[in-house]
């Protein structure tokens, strides 16, 4: 329903550039499409090396090793899966920290109106505590499976 009325108030316009969702809605049409070129890049970049390790194992020629099978060889986590424990972390923390300046932002809204109820409004600061807290026990959890595997592959090396 919203999006026939969309239509509906946007074919009023002579001119569709004229009307007022013309930015809103070329927004989210733009971050579609960058979202949409990155799954793609991606998709592409992991064909071509594909086809460059079946090409190398046609010919005949060693594969090399891909950096996740060089860093597992060595017993140490991954870049990737590093660079992604350090994402969540960080995204973790500044939702923690955000839920706090929202909880403080009531609190002095509170303070300077008067208003009672406006403190229901603190605990709309719960929800992104919440997902900050999940996200840093996730990473606590990543750090330790990350841990024991490295201890687990430096024990089993062969000794020549």
């Amino acid at each position: 329903m919203p999006l026939a009325l969309f239509l509906l108030h946007f074919h009023d316009y002579s001119n569709g550039l004229d009307s007022p969702f013309i930015v809103p809605v070329a927004g989210c049409l733009m971050v579609l499409g960058i979202v949409i070129a990155g799954m793609w890049s991606g998709a592409r970049k992991r064909q071509i090396e594909s086809e460059e390790r079946l090409a190398a194992i046609a010919r005949g020629v060693p594969v090399p090793p891909t950096v996740e099978e060089l860093a597992m060889m060595h017993g140490k986590p991954s870049l990737d899966a590093t660079r992604r424990r350090a994402n969540i972390r960080l995204a973790g923390i500044i939702l923690v920290a955000a839920s706090i300046g929202l909880a403080l932002f009531f609190v002095i809204l509170w303070a300077v109106i008067g208003e009672r109820n406006i403190l229901c409004g603190v605990a709309v600061a719960l929800i992104p505590f919440g997902i900050g807290a999940g996200l840093l026990f996730d990473t606590h959890i990543q750090t330790r499976e990350m841990e024991e595997a490295t201890h687990s592959n430096n024990s089993i090396t062969p000794t020549h």
